[in-house]
């Protein structure tokens, strides 16, 4: 019809399409275990943070493929002009390590617990609300709309946030690993 999205209602919508994904993708790595049985080998073949930071790493590898190919599909048919190429990478990067990092940490958190697919975004939603907000800011200054120090901190913003969680992330998958072990024992 000839219409052409703002630059901020642009950024919004791409960051609840990647938002949804992440929250959608990311848990699996940990409810699947829980599924399949395979857990109680993975507590006997290795330490909680190690099995935590590698399912984080592969969240992270996973959401950033998908997230790049929605940004490039997205950009293409919405056509929005991106105007600072190298905040957008880094807008996305810092997102997708905050994406990977707080879904993580809610995989983890409610792998044992039963309905466990809908608890994991249930429980992700308001730990990504601030992902959300810096991700807008970020993207909208990518896309040529608000001033580059908004830009810039909801870059820096983004990454920190993501490292916190991430950070945050192995101490909790042991907590969790190791109640339900004394359950089990």
């Amino acid at each position: 019809y000839g219409l052409k999205l703002g630059e901020g209602l642009a950024a919004g919508m791409l960051w609840v399409i990647l938002l949804f994904a992440s929250v959608v993708a990311l848990p699996r790595c940990f409810i699947s275990e829980e599924e399949q049985g395979t857990s109680s080998l993975l507590r006997l073949a290795a330490r909680p943070h190690a099995v935590f930071w590698g399912k984080a790493a592969f969240n992270l590898i996973q959401i950033a493929i998908l997230g790049t190919m929605i940004t490039l599909v997205y950009t293409a048919m919405v056509g929005v002009t991106i105007v600072h190429v190298w905040v957008l990478l880094g807008t996305l990067l810092g997102g997708y390590v905050a994406l990977s990092g707080t879904v993580s940490v809610c995989g983890a958190l409610v792998a044992q617990a039963s309905q466990r697919e809908s608890l994991a975004g249930v429980l992700a939603l308001p730990m990504l609300m601030p992902v959300a907000a810096l991700g807008v800011g970020g993207l909208r200054y990518a896309f040529g709309l608000g001033t580059d120090q908004a830009g810039l901190a909801a870059m820096g913003g983004l990454l920190a946030y993501g490292i916190l969680q991430t950070m945050a992330g192995p101490w909790l998958y042991a907590a969790t690993h190791r109640l339900h072990t004394d359950e089990q024992g």
